[in-house]
């Protein structure tokens, strides 16, 4: 039932994206990018980190909002955590760098 309404609420999401799209009239989008993207991926029993930097500390909660893990790491760059989650439940990763906090949702 959770599951039906999340993937309810995500695809009203992407339909409600394309369907506001501003009308181009003659302006032209120039668009640079130079921010990696930050992702965060669970596989084979690991948590994967990438596009991050320096330290922080990462915080595991249950969808929730109960905190399973606090972790303080020293160079998030391209980090592989092995940390047992249980199959099909969706979790909140959070990480806290010195520029900011970021709150990702994976499921295991």
């Amino acid at each position: 039932m959770i599951r039906k309404l999340l993937f309810l609420i995500l695809f009203l999401n992407i339909v409600i994206a394309f369907a506001t799209e501003s009308p181009s009239s003659n302006i032209s989008k120039n668009i640079f990018s130079t921010q990696v993207d930050k992702i965060i991926l669970y596989k084979g029993g690991s948590i994967i980190f990438k596009g991050f930097d320096g330290p922080g500390v990462i915080e595991i909660y249950s969808i929730i909002g109960n905190k399973i893990s606090t972790s303080e790491i020293q160079n998030l760059n391209d980090l592989k955590i092995s940390f047992p989650l249980k199959s099909g439940n969706m979790y909140i990763i959070r990480v806290i760098t010195f520029k900011k906090a970021e709150t990702f949702k994976i499921v295991a």
